[in-house]
């Protein structure tokens, strides 16, 4: 039997000054159009990836993702086992993950034909809980012999059998031996989850086994007024030429761009899958459903407080929400997005004050058209002194907020567990 859908969402409104906080690969802010309008729009992966680190401390649970995984490994066999430093090390440790023969994991290489060259890292990122290196470390050092004793050679045996995803244990190489040894071992270390990992979620190249859906969703971030890039004409004092006078002009002059404005930004945990991923990843706890509402409400303040943070010396964005709208929901999550698909205008009183009218005009005309049956329970915070009557309880704290909504989930917990026992 289906669980009955239940999910957390989080609406967002930030005033950021002069910024860049997510940039593309000429530097230019991200952008979108929306309602015919370029509108400020940082990815959601730049909002995710600030918000993991910050819970990873807050946890003490890392879980690292890299491409650098063989080196990781190496490093561990330096330090807890005696090897040597070097490329060996480091072909070890990529021998060892092949090992595994996870489809669709592949060895990195630079170059061509004779020239071509293996970089050490995978071809893509592995996403492993922080002791992974550790404990694969420990699989190469029951190899040791066979590992520092092979060759390039073998490396390129093992790199064909990944290439064409065939079975690492038929390749006719020290990797054959370390695969029929170790090979579940292998895959259970780079297959264990944490409270990371069961939130964000796991996709590890093809291999369906390893991979984990996560319970996150992060929209990108949305403009509620059309704006344009501004340039930045910047130029750097040369500090001997100011002294002795001898030159005209600056050391050093360019320009960079960045944007301002008001933005919106959503996100939405699934605690039905949350529970389920902590339920698989095997953490310890008598109460996965506990466990799932304090990752969410850890989840809920990071990402109410934490901002991409792009060019952050030259343009920092250090702000807080003007407006935090948490609902909790136990049929769908709904984004409220088109509040703004008519671009706020400029007023007298600037952007933020009727981005957060249009959003509290906008909230019900929605819930009309999904209806308010699934509506469980719902609050806000606010820098503004205007009513908001269309979104819960006002509360005086961002930290009172999520403790009302995780309180709501728990109550919807414990009436289901009740029906169904």
């Amino acid at each position: 039997m289906t669980a009955q859908p239940l999910h957390v969402t989080i609406t967002t409104l930030h005033e950021l000054p002069p910024s860049n906080v997510n940039r593309d690969d000429t530097g230019t802010p991200k952008m979108t159009v929306f309602g015919g309008q370029p509108r400020i729009a940082p990815s959601s992966q730049s909002q995710k990836r600030p918000v993991r680190l910050q819970l990873q401390d807050m946890f003490e649970d890392p879980a690292t993702r890299t491409r650098r995984m063989p080196e990781l490994i190496g490093e561990q066999l330096v330090k807890d086992h005696g090897w040597e430093e070097g490329w060996p090390t480091t072909r070890a440790g990529l021998l060892v993950i092949l090992a595994a023969g996870f489809k669709g994991l592949k060895a990195s290489t630079t170059g061509q034909g004779k020239n071509v060259r293996y970089t050490g890292e995978t071809n893509t990122g592995l996403f492993l809980v922080g002791d992974a290196p550790a404990l694969l470390a420990e699989v190469a050092d029951r190899h040791r012999e066979a590992l520092l004793n092979a060759t390039d050679k073998d490396l390129a045996a093992a790199a064909k059998k990944a290439e064409a995803d065939e079975d690492p244990s038929k390749a006719g190489s020290v990797i054959a031996t370390v695969a029929t040894a170790d090979r579940d071992e292998i895959r259970n270390i780079v297959n264990r989850s944490n409270k990371i990992i069961s939130l964000f979620g796991r996709m590890l190249a093809d291999d369906p086994g390893s991979n984990v859906d996560g319970a996150l969703q992060v929209a990108f971030g949305l403009g509620t007024h059309a704006a344009d890039e501004a340039e930045d004409y910047y130029t750097a004092v040369d500090d001997i030429t100011a002294q002795r006078q001898d030159r005209p002009g600056a050391g050093y002059l360019d320009v960079s761009l960045h944007t301002a404005g008001v933005v919106r930004r959503w996100a939405s945990v699934d605690l039905n899958e949350l529970t389920r991923n902590l339920s698989k990843a095997g953490i310890q706890t008598d109460n996965p459903q506990a466990t799932a509402r304090e990752v969410t409400a850890a989840f809920l303040r990071a990402f109410a407080l934490t901002l991409p943070r792009a060019k952050r010396r030259t343009h920092p964005a250090e702000v807080g929400p003007d407006l935090v709208h948490i609902s909790v929901r136990t049929d769908q999550p709904i984004d409220y997005a088109g509040a703004w698909s008519k671009p706020v205008p400029p007023t007298a009183d600037g952007w933020m004050e009727p981005s957060i009218a249009r959003y509290d005009a906008y909230v019900p005309k929605m819930n009309r058209i999904f209806g308010l049956t699934g509506l469980a329970a719902h609050g806000h915070v606010t820098t503004s002194d205007q009513p908001l009557d269309n979104l819960g309880t006002r509360r005086p704290g961002l930290d009172e907020l999520i403790s009302h909504v995780t309180t709501a989930v728990q109550d919807i917990q414990s009436t289901r567990a009740g029906a169904a026992s």
